[in-house]
């Protein structure tokens, strides 16, 4: 399962850098880099090596929640930027919360697998 987790992450990817090179920064190929970027950040957190138990569920299920509670909190400042014209395009604002929240699970993850 996990080489075909590296395949998905490197097929995204590769998809992602093909659809910026020849169709420009749009919202697709954003999206799929950074599904792809946050497939190896979970593969790499998790090894294949390491046996499936009860931690990395407990982990998981930390790190989802926190990383829920971090979406709320950004959407509500990106609203807040948009509504005070800080930032002009609504598009800019969609992107970012969305690179933001993408990138917080692995994140989040990354920190708790420290912690315990």
């Amino acid at each position: 399962m996990p080489m075909i987790n590296r395949l998905l992450a490197a097929v995204l990817l590769i998809y992602g850098g093909y659809l910026t090179l020849f169709d420009g920064a749009s919202p697709h190929s954003i999206v799929f880099m950074l599904v792809g970027i946050s497939q190896l950040a979970t593969d790499l957190i998790f090894p294949a090596t390491e046996t499936y138990d009860e931690r990395q569920e407990d982990i998981k299920q930390k790190s989802g929640h926190m990383s829920y509670l971090l979406s709320m909190v950004y959407v509500f400042i990106m609203l807040t930027l948009v509504q005070w014209n800080v930032i002009d395009e609504i598009m800019t604002a969609l992107l970012s919360v969305l690179f933001i929240q993408v990138l917080t699970f692995p994140i989040m993850m990354f920190i708790y697998n420290r912690r315990s």
